[in-house]
């Protein structure tokens, strides 16, 4: 199974603390036992970065922190740079919709998704994605509770 990675479940799969760090880790780990292959966009490393930097935990997570495991997920899951050409994509899927605002950010994870052809797209925002799906989207994938992992 090849799935790509919404910026949700990253940070909950990186942050124990999070409330949904259960159902978010064992993706990540069945990456890393290769029972899966895993992406992500490069901007949802950004994203986590930004992310990590601002959530309200204690202690924080510094800068340095946040960059080491950005690095991690280099190191484990398959990095899509965003061609000019997605980014138009992206306006068009959001114009044909009539979406607005910073639903272009989730329209760029799902167009990348699209274009490598992967199975499932985990996310625990489903409904943002729901509005975005077109013909020839993967499937939107919610972490279960409790996890498990479809064969």
């Amino acid at each position: 199974m090849h799935v790509a990675f919404d910026t949700s479940v990253l940070i909950a799969a990186l942050v124990e603390a999070h409330p949904h760090h259960r159902r978010a880790f064992p993706w990540l780990e069945a990456v890393s036992q290769g029972r899966i292959e895993g992406e992500c966009s490069a901007h949802a490393l950004a994203e986590c970065w930004s992310v990590l930097t601002r959530l309200p935990i204690d202690p924080p997570i510094s800068p340095r922190m946040a960059t080491a495991a950005i690095g991690r997920l280099e190191n484990l899951l398959s990095i899509r740079q965003l061609p000019l050409e997605l980014y138009q994509a992206a306006f068009d899927r959001c114009s044909e919709k009539n979406l607005r605002s910073g639903i272009v950010f989730d329209a760029l994870h799902l167009l990348s998704a699209e274009a490598s052809g992967v199975e499932g797209f985990l996310t625990l925002n489903a409904r943002d994605f729901e509005r975005l799906v077109a013909e020839g989207s993967p499937k939107i994938v919610i972490p279960p509770d409790p996890p498990s992992l479809p064969c």
